[in-house]
This record gives C-alpha cells, structure tokens and sequence, in this order.
C-alpha cells in the first residue's frame, strides 16, 4: 500500500492551519490508511514518524533565521516533487504556489487539494460589501493577481476538499464544477482539551467570549456596535491577536469597562471554561475551529453563516444571524444574557452535535470520500 503523500509547505507546530494536516494524517495513519506529511519544519514535541520535515537541527535554525517564509517553503515544495514524482496523488495544502500544480499536473497526477477559506474573489466582495454597508474603509489585501493564480491552481485540481456550505457556494459562484468539491468540515480533538466535560466556571453575570483575529474579515465591527446596542450586565472577552486598522478605529469601543482583550494565550481551554455564549459573526470563513471548540464545551453559539461552518444549526443548537444585521446580534445579545434556560438547553444541544465532529470522525468520513472518487487509494 502506498501512503498518500501530503504536502503542507510551512512549519508543523499542531496549531492553526497546521493542526487541520496533522490531525487528518494521525488518524488515517492509526486506522491503516497510510498517508505522510511533507513541511518546513516542525516543533520538536512532534515526533510523528509519518511527518517529513524539509529542514531539520541546525540547518533548520538557519534556514528560520536567514529565509523567508516564502523561500523555505519553495524549498520545502521542491523537495517534495522530487520525492514524490512518481506517486499517482497528491495532497496539495492551501498556500502553495502554482508551480507545485503546474509540476505535478504535467506528470498526470491526480492533484486533491484544500480550501481552507472561501474563495479570495468571493472573500474581496465580502469584505467590501461587508465595509460598505458599516460606512467604514474596507481593508482590501486580495488582487486580481492572487484571484487569477487561485483560479489555475483550481483548474488543475482534480478534486477539492471545501470545509462547509459557504466554501462550497463560493467555489461554485467562481465556476468550480460542483463534480470535484468534496464536501466535509474541519473538527476538534478531545486530546487537547481533557478538562472539556468539566463543569464550567459559574459567572455572577454572563460573558460573551469571541476568538479569533480582531480583524474587519472576522466581523469585529458588528460586533463591537452590536454590543454596545445590546448594553446587557454582562462582559465580552475577546481572546486573538488585534488587527492595527481595528486598534486605531474602534480604539474607543475597545476601552469599554466590560470588554477585555486576551492577545495571547497557551491555553485556550481555560477561556473556552469561562464562557457563556460563543459569538462569531466572521464574515469571511473557511470551517472555524473556535466554534467547533467552542461548541465541545457546551458553550451555545451565536453565529454568522460563515462562522458557524458546517456544524451549527440554527435555533437546535446555536443561533445563525446575518453578518450584515446589527440589530439582530444586539437582540440575540440580550435574549441569551437574559435567559439561563436557553442559554443551557442550546449549550447541552451544542455539545451533543459537537461529538460527530472529533477529528477522528472527520478523519474517517475524509477517507470515505477519497475512496468513493479513487478506488485505488489505500487499496
């Protein structure tokens, strides 16, 4: 059996985007689907034998500190080719250059790839429709360049992989044949929070937890109004790292006395056991992982379509609001905080839907679609 080869191109630490790769080819590996993932790097506390860095010691720390993330992963992906030239697939992560498809697509490979957000043209319109309608300046970082060199790459593919509904409607308003999206969603892993089914923190009013980028494309602006509108007795946590645009503008909203900010944390478990409500109005989103998290620990969602990906339904385990509706956020706001009830009802309904989608079951029904399209893999 010939192990399907995996390429994610950037340093493998288990978190973010990484952890998506790892969790996939950990679980396929222990359930005898040989799969290997080629990277940058790694962190040294991954020892995974089926893991294949690029670079590794020393000649790791230099490469780290004299390149570029971009040059190390053209290192990274050129290794891979030579390696890999003679396999029949390949797994292509996100963030790879068009030679990497280009290379492998003149070899007749079959080219499966990840989209890990929507795609950009649909992201730039989002964004901006997004700005536009909030009377603020959007923060547009998508050209028609980087649009064009996603559309080839898409062309090559011969099957994607679209996270939830949203990736999937993005990708066929760009034209993408509906034949080679490979519907699934992303998950959680038990492992990394062994505290999930402890009682959480009892709060004397409720917290409201956001995590994620304080960023325009995460829908930060409608949140801020919408908790200023709501005006509840209760606190916002917001846990990520803060956009400069977000700092500068919505300084203001940002210094309210029941708002806090958590730029950094190791641990995110421990803010997840502080929460009431999870609100995630992104109005750009690949499958979020914070509301899958969120979700294990029984915490009930308020959600953009976006941001509840492929896991939350609206009104049975979670509230799905329109990213673009202030005045809903702000009275989903204040129902939630006034009502312990549905708050715990939509919270035991959240943790429940939250066991289908462990890593381990999204790595099985991943397995089931890639055999059903390549009969041949792990055959």
């Amino acid at each position: 059996m010939s192990p399907l080869p995996v390429l994610f191109g950037y340093h493998a630490s288990n978190l973010g985007n990484s952890h998506v790769p790892i969790s996939l080819c950990r679980y396929w590996n222990k359930k005898g689907k040989k799969a290997t993932l080629s990277v940058a790097g790694t962190d040294d506390s991954l020892t995974y034998t089926w893991i294949k860095p690029a670079l590794k010691g020393s000649n790791k720390k230099i490469f780290y500190k004299f390149y570029t993330t971009n040059q190390i992963r053209s290192i990274t992906e050129k290794r891979f080719c030579k390696q890999e030239i003679l396999s029949s697939h390949v797994y292509l992560w996100a963030g790879l250059s068009l030679d990497v498809f280009i290379f492998f697509s003149d070899k007749g490979v079959k080219i499966i790839t990840e989209r890990i957000n929507c795609h950009r043209a649909t992201s730039r319109r989002l964004v901006t429709d997004a700005a536009n309608i909030l009377g603020i300046t959007p923060v547009i970082t998508i050209t028609d360049e980087d649009i064009a060199e996603e559309n080839k790459k898409l062309a090559l593919a011969d099957a994607i992989f679209s996270p939830s509904p949203m990736v999937k409607s993005s990708l066929l308003e760009n034209n993408v044949p509906g034949a080679k999206i490979l519907s699934s969603s992303y998950g959680w892993e038990p492992d990394r929070f062994p505290l999930v089914d402890e009682p959480r923190k009892k709060n004397s009013r409720p917290v409201f937890l956001f995590v994620g980028k304080l960023c325009m494309r995460k829908g930060i602006p409608l949140l801020l109004e919408a908790w200023s509108r709501a005006d509840i007795d209760g606190d916002l946590i917001l846990c990520g790292n803060i956009d400069n645009y977000i700092a500068t503008v919505f300084a203001q909203n940002l210094n309210k006395k029941n708002i806090r900010l958590i730029t950094y944390t190791n641990n995110i478990g421990e803010i997840y056991n502080m929460a009431d409500v999870f609100v995630f109005p992104s109005i750009e989103e690949g499958g979020p992982m914070v509301t899958y998290e969120a979700m294990a620990h029984g915490i009930p969602p308020i959600v953009s379509a976006m941001g509840g990906g492929a896991i939350v339904q609206d009104k049975i385990n979670g509230l799905v609001l329109s990213d673009k509706d202030v005045d809903a956020w702000a009275a989903a706001i204040t129902e939630l905080s006034e009502s312990p009830e549905k708050r715990s009802q939509l919270g035991k309904n959240a943790k429940l839907r939250a066991q289908q989608f462990t890593w381990e079951r999204v790595a099985e029904q991943r397995a089931l679609l890639l055999q059903n399209r390549y009969p041949e893999i792990w055959s």
